[in-house]
């Protein structure tokens, strides 16, 4: 009984500690590089996808695939090649990327495979040109060898010049006839509020490393640039340190958090990561005191996995996150709305269906495959007497009825 006792006493403590710390934290100064929730002016491109449009000239490219700077480019030919032929490039591209790079081997090798599977999709449907397929990679290569050794802040600011390609580069994995895009009259509910200057939380379920391409696709496609510009994703652990993921990775604006099952591993960093946590809610905090903030998290820490019986379903969101965030959405005297969505991107790349925290996956995967995507109302206005307790499980359950329309 006595060591019980002391047991719960020491955690009790932990607690105290621990939640004074964040508090304390949370006062310090505002972060100078988190100024404004407008990450970049843009202007709109009606034709940002050139193979999608009708009487098409292959000639043409969007900027970012004829950059005169650029080495790569310009020493292959635009003229009009065979998918083989395209697919040989690249190869010998990555080929020449291993030797230059030779602690980053195994990842190239990884992504090898990924390009093969990639390769065949596209060719088995027809769904980009050879000369677009061969350009999104190279571009790729490019952005890999400018940000292989890029350390993340706790905010990351979108590289604009990647903007296109990020759209661009699973575009050919879409079966566009066959995907479901829902919920599009939300996004001008979502637009009004930011011209009134109130933040916006979306809350989401999470399936695969693209899905912030997915999502901002969704928004460009729906004339709000503005939104799929200035969204800033929450991101963990993964998607920074793996050499294969950081080209989109970069490619978005992040607020960088460690989730919780990475905190503890290698336990000689523990410490380091909760500092960099608390900066990263510190730099949460200025946002929204700044207003027009619209936040991307997906509230169960990862990425959702295949059930024994091959059904994929929603994980379990954590209620320390939405309650924390409910906190901060008030502290900013800020009108703030809860907004749901939910994703169904699994097939096109699906994650592994185990979970090593100590690992970069050796294995992707690729197929050509329908989408979905539901962006849902304020559960707030859906739930006006809602009590703090139950925000949590309503928000999840109104992502799940949000899932089985798509």
């Amino acid at each position: 009984m006595m060591g019980y006792l002391h047991k719960s006493v020491s955690f009790l403590l932990f607690f105290v500690i621990f939640k004074i710390t964040i508090v304390e934290n949370i006062k310090n100064k505002s972060f100078l590089y988190v100024k404004t929730y407008y990450f970049s002016e843009y202007q709109n491109n009606k034709h940002l996808f050139p193979f999608r449009q009708k009487n098409n000239n292959s000639n043409k490219y969007p900027s970012y695939l004829t950059d005169k700077n650029n080495q790569i480019f310009n020493n292959i030919s635009l003229n009009k090649k065979t998918y083989d032929e395209t697919y040989e490039i690249i190869c010998n591209e990555l080929e020449l990327l291993k030797k230059e790079n030779s602690d980053n081997i195994s990842h190239i090798q990884t992504f090898l495979g990924f390009i093969e599977k990639y390769y065949h999709e596209i060719k088995k449907h027809n769904s980009c040109s050879p000369e677009i397929f061969l350009k999104l990679f190279l571009k790729y290569i490019e952005t890999f060898k400018k940000y292989r050794y890029y350390s993340f802040h706790n905010v990351h600011k979108y590289d604009e010049s990647l903007y296109e390609w990020s759209l661009e580069f699973w575009l050919p994995l879409i079966d566009q006839k066959n995907s479901r895009f829902l919920g599009t009259n939300n996004i001008k509910k979502i637009n009004n509020w930011i011209e009134q200057g109130h933040n916006v939380f979306i809350f989401s379920n999470h399936h695969i490393e693209a899905d912030a391409n997915i999502i901002k696709y969704y928004f460009h496609i729906n004339n709000a640039e503005n939104i799929s510009r200035n969204m800033v994703f929450i991101g963990g652990h993964k998607i920074r340190v793996d050499p294969l993921s950081r080209p989109f990775t970069v490619s978005a604006n992040i607020l960088c958090i460690y989730s919780k099952k990475y905190i503890e591993y290698p336990p000689h960093l523990k410490e380091e990561k909760i500092l960099f946590n608390h900066k990263s809610l510190n730099a949460l905090k200025n946002m929204l005191s700044l207003g027009k903030t619209i936040i991307w998290v997906a509230p169960s820490g990862g990425r959702d996995r295949k059930s024994q019986d091959n059904e994929i379903q929603i994980s379990p969101f954590d209620p320390k996150i939405i309650k924390t965030f409910n906190i901060f959405a008030k502290r900013s005297n800020v009108k703030t709305h809860f907004v749901g969505m939910a994703l169904n991107t699994y097939n096109i790349c699906p994650p592994p269906n185990t979970i090593d925290i100590d690992e970069i996956e050796k294995e992707r995967s690729c197929s050509y495959s329908p989408v979905g995507l539901n962006l849902g109302d304020d559960i707030f206005d859906i739930y006006p007497q809602m009590g703090e307790n139950e925000i949590t499980y309503k928000i999840y359950d109104y992502v799940n009825d949000l899932y089985k329309k798509i």
